[in-house]
């Protein structure tokens, strides 16, 4: 009886030491997003990117070309791969993959 209640202190020990790194393996292969303007776009031609529209859809897939009317999305094989257009006029916001903060002053290094 005393050798069960050692090892269930032991594994509640166990398990509360583990627990701030539990979910640390799934974060890592998590794509970072961040929410950049319409007119930061063509820096990011060729990127994965999710637009919401202003009628409440939303569409991921690679910016094929950006002009200040439209916006050009490649979709996932998965999803077809069609490529279709989004009046800029219908555009809600824009996050894109890999979370590079391109807004001035974002950067926190320091250049010499």
């Amino acid at each position: 009886m005393r050798s069960r209640i050692a090892l269930r202190r032991l594994v509640t020990a166990i398990l509360a030491a583990a627990a701030p790194f539990a979910g640390l393996s799934a974060q890592a292969h998590e794509p970072v997003m961040a929410v950049v303007s319409y007119e930061q776009l063509g820096a990011h031609l060729g990127e994965d990117v999710v637009v919401r529209t202003t009628l409440g859809s939303r569409r991921a897939g690679k910016l094929v070309r950006y002009t200040r009317a439209a916006l050009r999305l490649q979709l996932a094989p998965h999803d077809g791969g069609v490529e279709f257009d989004i009046p800029s006029s219908s555009v809600r916001d824009i996050e894109v993959a890999g979370g590079a903060d391109s807004t001035p002053g974002g950067d926190s290094a320091q250049k010499n």
